[in-house]
């Protein structure tokens, strides 16, 4: 099932989409509409109650309820937000495509590159992106995010997948030069706007295998990134048993799984995001992420 986050008269709710999120076409069924009511067992129609509640007993629920004609919205009648506007924690993984350690010439690392993404980064499909004035060279990042479901303390990779709630797109917009003159991670990675995420999240039965899904990236129409989960040198299980052994995860934490080959450093000259230009990610079965790019204040001012 796939599920929204939308904003209407300034109430932002949870809602089910039937659709891909980028149509005309497409509908929304808002879960806070009394009809939708039974179907939640008195769980808040917000996203992190529904994942907190377990999404796959949420799922069932509605496919058990059916989904109300009186709760249907068209998507373009209602303001999506990012499917969990709030989520607890952004971790990143970086390096983790071995096709993008061979472009580079980098050595695989023996365990994965751990970074945090603040939740303040995270930006809507359809939101811009803004590139704080003067702050050189701004990448893009293609990713796969999983969203832990239930908590995960030092879970064993055989039973780490029972712990993700859902998946969608993240785009991982990082401030290279920032980053490089940094020598860490902190600054570059954490402007507001530069996680995009969604258009929606599909719960994991959607998803049959997470390690078996192509990736791609598109600027302006020309396509920058195209790959798969199946390069990953960690994949998710890996990366939960990972990051589950550092410290416990929670409902609501994301985890972008990091990004294949085709980051704008390699190319001669480097293709940096420009403001005027619209960035789209695609993650097999899980919707196009778009989001157009524009220039704000310097971070300074």
């Amino acid at each position: 099932m796939k599920f929204v986050s939308f904003s209407e008269q300034g109430v932002v709710r949870a809602g089910v989409l039937l659709g891909d999120g980028s149509g005309s076409g497409d509908e929304i069924f808002d879960l806070a509409h009394p009809a939708m009511r039974g179907a939640l067992a008195g769980t808040a129609p917000q996203m992190q109650a529904l994942i907190e509640a377990g999404l796959a007993d949420v799922v069932e629920r509605i496919r058990a309820h059916g989904l109300s004609e009186q709760a249907k919205h068209p998507i373009g009648s209602v303001e999506l937000t990012a499917p969990l506007p709030e989520p607890r924690r952004v971790f990143g993984i970086a390096h983790n495509y071995r096709d993008a350690l061979a472009e580079r010439g980098m050595a695989p690392p023996e365990k994965p590159v751990l970074f945090m993404k603040a939740p303040r980064t995270i930006a809507a499909a359809g939101q811009p992106i803004v590139l704080p004035a003067g702050i050189g060279g701004v990448t893009y990042e293609a990713e796969l995010a999983a969203v832990i479901g239930k908590r995960a303390d030092r879970v064993g990779k055989d039973r780490a997948l029972e712990h993700v709630a859902a998946y969608g797109c993240f785009n991982d917009i990082s401030a290279s030069e920032i980053i490089k003159a940094d020598g860490h991670f902190d600054r570059g990675k954490n402007f507001p706007t530069f996680g995009p995420f969604g258009p929606y999240l599909a719960s994991s039965d959607e998803v049959k295998d997470p390690h078996a899904l192509n990736v791609s990236l598109n600027v302006d129409g020309r396509v920058l990134q195209s790959g798969s989960t199946r390069n990953m040198l960690f994949n998710v299980a890996d990366l939960i048993a990972y990051l589950s052994a550092l410290g416990p995860l929670e409902p609501g934490d994301i985890i972008a799984t990091g990004t294949p080959a085709g980051v704008v450093i390699p190319p001669k000259p480097p293709a940096w995001l420009k403001p005027g230009s619209t960035v789209e990610v695609e993650v097999e079965g899980l919707g196009r992420l778009r989001n157009p790019i524009i220039e704000g204040p310097a971070p300074d001012a």
